[in-house]
């Protein structure tokens, strides 16, 4: 959970000093910010699929 809050803030600073640097507006800055919360939830999402079907193999192979 602590990386997932880091790469949340490392995103919308990143975001920030991307706009700085190249002196974009508002909009680039939420697209920026946007695709940054995108990327974190797919990443949760696999990972948290991938904990599902590790649970669910066990279950399965206890059945047996």
């Amino acid at each position: 959970m602590k990386q997932l809050l880091f790469l949340f803030f490392f995103v919308i600073s990143f975001g920030l000093q991307v706009a700085y640097a190249a002196t974009i507006g508002i909009p680039e800055i939420i697209l920026i910010l946007i695709i940054g919360l995108l990327a974190i939830a797919v990443m949760v999402g696999f990972v948290l699929l991938c904990i599902h079907l590790i649970k669910k193999a066990k279950v399965t192979r206890n059945e047996k």
